[in-house]
């Protein structure tokens, strides 16, 4: 026996004196000794603390069940040849398990036991020899706040009860040595919101990083060398407590992750967009729009590994067909996908085949890909989707079968077949009956049809014809839904907290008549009955329609002389979600009020009908007046006429953001929701996918929605939301106001599509930028001034990052200062001013007296209901 070495006996002399004195074996650690446990180590029931690391103990661990009062567990560092069956059975008390660098000779599995060390705080078992799947047992110690299981031979997922440790503090999973290694989604650690450290690097982890905002304590961050997919979201990018990132050696997509405290581990493995570049910027529309349509499908590896850089019209990605530089064909089939698929797949506006057969996905066919103005093939055969299936226009083949579309009315259906079977072995059976009771039958059986009738017809008198109207077709080609569309967005005051009747409504239309509008609905409130909106468009007659979009139709109304719009919501497409956003518009609606936003006049539920009525809009949209003017017959905006426009909308959001109640971030700013009065004033509408922001910050995270060409690079790319989303889109109407054009127009050459880069680049250059501009202007000095004044507006609100645009307040007095120039006029030296300059006080008074007896009909006073005198 060695000079260090410890005899057993010894040894159990020494533990046994350590509980006896001081309840624990600290003394043994680190000492460097050898031999094995003896078996009755267990009888030492009161030992606290069992402290063997860093010696050189072999042989089997003897049984622990007895020792109930252990708090602390340390064997680290040692040869044990294996662990009892027992082990961890009836530690009850144990807070600390430390087992790293265990060279058991036999694997073993944790066992289920584990969950009756209902206070283990810390479990570190780094390179013990662990096998089997991931323990899901873990998820039951709620006091868990650091655990390491690295260097083992663990596979499978993670399983959703880790998802209750929310006092976990340190998790580390890396480097697991088994072929397999540990696999699968990541989302359980989005729900550890004390998480300082995790380290889960060289695994097989697959699929995005989830939204991790609730972690604001975390620190540490290490996923390298596993395959995580998707776009890295803002919500981890945001976290300002990381002080360590890695990300690389994974399928990371979208734009390079920029962090405002952390310079990440990023720099290889990854199909980040522009990566090469520097700064690295956004990925390009169609790269961002392909990256939500794999969004929807979870962001599967498949897609990871091919769909990368910023050129969806390479080679490399798969499945995809592109005509020019325009996507023509999505061919996705017997790819094993799940999830869901992507509305974003509408705003690939030249797609002609989209065939995602043979898959898994889920959820519902999204309505808006009926407005694909070019799509010839949907093939969605052989996955499990449900609904009912929207309405494509004739020409669309679609391929359906395979999935669970109106299952329920198919059961109803088998049930009616098998009925007619019924009736009609009933009808057989009644053959061998007398004459007599087939003649009484046939009479009961009249008298009842008879009443039935009479019953129907008594109930349709009494509907007055409500039902007789069915749901209208919303089949039309892009380009009118866009020039066509008047979703608005509107306003009404109430007064003494009454929601019921309209005090205040602003419209193009003269005060008087803003009035008997206020009249026609103050005895119905804002809820109109269906009559009245059958009777205001003649029963929803095809001649009424004034336009046709995503969301349903807009009928042109009459109600009592007055004219409305009243748009017509898809009752066949609704649900239970469509009736929330229903409702939750005109709870956002009556919050706004400004003479710049298009008002709401009421709404109507009846059935599954549901209808909004606001002002009607006789100038149109700013699209037509701007680049559809050979459709609509319009003659082009003057300077001046679209100044005043630039300066209505930006007072209108100016109100969104600032002013009203609340903040209200629009989302969807562009030329088609921009509808002009008689006398060319401007009012924004269409609020279908406005977002109410906290004032605290004023942004939020949100599925990306609007309309391509108007996104902000960091709402297509991330999700976030701020008002300088609002601000971006409002600096490209301001280009296509100084230039005449669309944001996107597909039919000049590849490098002048895109009407934000062109306008930035030419501006450069003073004399291509006077030939860029629209050449029905006439403009004089003072207007190419003021024009080159909102030009420069323009560049600002469309910079790349979000703090480098202005407010809208910002825009409002710069444009106010270009358009509102009030100027002195000549005062006459014997006007009555100069003459009661010599006045007394006294004098004046009789004067002004005087002057108001003299007030006509026309003046300004009557038109505001003020008293007349006479003399």
């Amino acid at each position: 026996m060695g000079r260090d070495t410890l005899p057993l006996l010894l040894l159990f002399l020494l533990l046994a004196a350590a509980a006896a004195a001081a309840s624990d074996a600290d003394a043994i650690h680190d000492r460097r000794l050898s031999g094995s446990l003896p078996p009755s180590l267990s009888t030492l029931t009161s030992l606290t603390a069992l402290q063997l690391q860093g010696n050189h103990l072999t042989g089997d661990v003897p049984s622990l069940a007895r020792m109930g009062s252990l708090t602390r567990l340390a064997l680290d560092s040692n040869a044990f040849a294996s662990l009892p069956p027992d082990f961890l059975q009836g530690l009850t008390s144990l807070q600390s398990l430390t087992m790293d660098d265990l060279g058991l000779l036999r694997p073993w599995s944790i066992p289920d036991a584990i969950s009756t060390c209902s206070s283990l705080q810390t479990f570190s078992a780094s390179n013990a020899s662990i096998v089997g799947a991931f323990p899901a047992v873990l998820g039951s110690l709620e006091s868990l706040r650091y655990l390491r299981l690295s260097y083992n031979n663990l596979t499978g997922e993670l399983p959703p009860t880790l998802g209750q440790l929310s006092a976990m503090e340190s998790l580390q999973l890396n480097n697991q040595q088994s072929e397999e290694k540990l696999s699968g989604r990541i989302d359980v650690v989005a729900a550890m919101k004390s998480l300082k450290l995790l380290w889960i690097q060289s695994n097989k982890f697959t699929g995005p990083i989830p939204d991790l905002s609730g972690l604001q304590q975390l620190e540490s961050f290490n996923v390298r060398d596993n395959m995580l997919t998707g776009v890295v979201p803002a919500s981890f990018t945001g976290l300002t407590s990381l002080k360590n990132v890695t990300l690389s050696n994974n399928n990371f997509q979208g734009p390079v992750p920029v962090f405002p405290s952390v310079q990440p581990d990023v720099s290889s493995g990854n199909g980040f967009c522009n990566k090469d570049k520097n700064p690295p910027g956004p990925c390009s529309p169609l790269t961002t729009t392909l990256l939500e349509v794999a969004g929807g499908f979870g962001y599967p590896y498949d897609l990871a590994t091919k769909w990368t850089g910023n050129d969806p019209c390479g080679a490399s990605w798969s499945g995809i067909i592109c005509n020019s530089s325009d996507v023509s064909i999505i061919n996705l089939s017997k790819r094993n996908f799940s999830g869901t698929i992507s509305p974003a797949i509408a705003n690939l506006t030249r797609l002609v085949k989209l065939d995602l057969s043979n898959n898994n996905l889920t959820g519902e066919i999204p309505d808006v890909l009926t407005i694909l103005p070019y799509l010839t093939v949907l093939n969605v055969a052989n996955n499990s989707l449900i609904g009912q299936v929207p309405k494509f226009k004739p020409s669309v083949n679609l391929l359906i079968d395979g999935n669970r579309f109106g299952e329920s009315g198919d059961k109803q259906g088998g049930g009616g077949s098998d009925g007619g079977s019924s009736s009609s072995d009933s009808a057989g059976g009644g053959k061998s009956r007398s004459n007599t009771g087939m003649v009484i039958g046939i009479i009961v059986a009249a008298i009842i049809l008879f009443a039935c009738v009479g019953l129907l017809v008594r109930h349709l008198k009494k509907k007055n014809n409500m039902e007789k109207f069915r749901p209208v077709s919303t089949k039309t080609s892009p380009a009118e839904s866009e020039m066509m569309k008047i979703q608005v967005v509107g306003t009404n005051g109430y007064s003494n907290g009454s929601s019921a009747v309209p005090t205040e409504l602003y419209s193009h239309v003269s005060a008087a008549t803003s009035a008997n509008i206020g009249d026609l609905f103050e005895s119905h409130g804002m809820q109109l009955s269906m009559e009245v909106l059958l009777k205001a468009t003649n029963d929803f007659s095809e001649d009424c329609i004034l336009g046709r979009g995503g969301f349903g139709v807009v009928f042109k109304g009459d109600l009592n002389g007055k004219l409305v719009a009243v748009k017509r919501c898809d009752s066949g497409t609704m649900g239970t979600k469509g009736q929330q956003e229903f409702l939750a518009e005109i709870d956002v609606l009556r919050k706004v009020r400004h003479r710049h936003l298009v008002a709401l006049l009421g709404y109507c539920t009846h059935g599954n009908e549901r209808l909004l009525v606001y002002e009607y809009m006789s100038g149109g949209t700013l699209r037509e007046h701007l680049c559809d003017l050979q459709q609509s017959g319009y003659n082009p905006l003057t300077w001046t006429q679209r100044m005043i426009i630039a300066l209505d909308v930006a007072r209108g959001i100016e109100y969104l953001h600032g002013l009203a109640q609340e903040t209200f971030i629009h989302r969807d700013l562009k030329p088609s929701n921009i509808l002009l009065d008689q006398d060319l004033r401007a009012k924004v509408s269409d609020f279908g996918l406005v977002k109410l922001a906290k004032d605290t910050d004023k942004s939020l995270m949100t599925r990306v929605a609007g309309t391509f060409g108007y996104l902000a690079p960091e709402y297509a790319t991330t999700g976030k939301v701020t008002t300088k989303v609002d601000v971006y889109a409002y600096g490209v109407i301001l280009m296509e106001m100084i230039a005449g054009r669309k944001v996107l127009d597909d039919s000049l050459p590849d490098d002048e599509t895109h009407l934000v880069t062109i306008f930035r680049r030419n501006m450069l250059d003073k004399e291509k930028f006077r030939k860029f501009v629209d050449p029905t202007l006439e403009l004089s000095a003072e207007s190419w001034k003021s024009l080159l004044e909102v030009a420069d507006l323009a560049r600002h609100c469309t910079a790349r990052e979000p703090y480098q645009r202005p407010d809208m307040c910002h825009c409002v007095n710069r444009l106010s200062s270009l358009v509102d120039q009030w100027k002195p006029t000549n005062v006459d030296e014997d006007d009555d001013e100069g003459e009661s300059s010599e006045m007394g006080l006294h004098q004046q008074l009789e004067k002004w007296r005087s002057d108001d007896f003299t007030i006509s009909d026309s003046d300004t006073f009557s038109s505001l209901n003020m008293p007349r005198k006479y003399n």
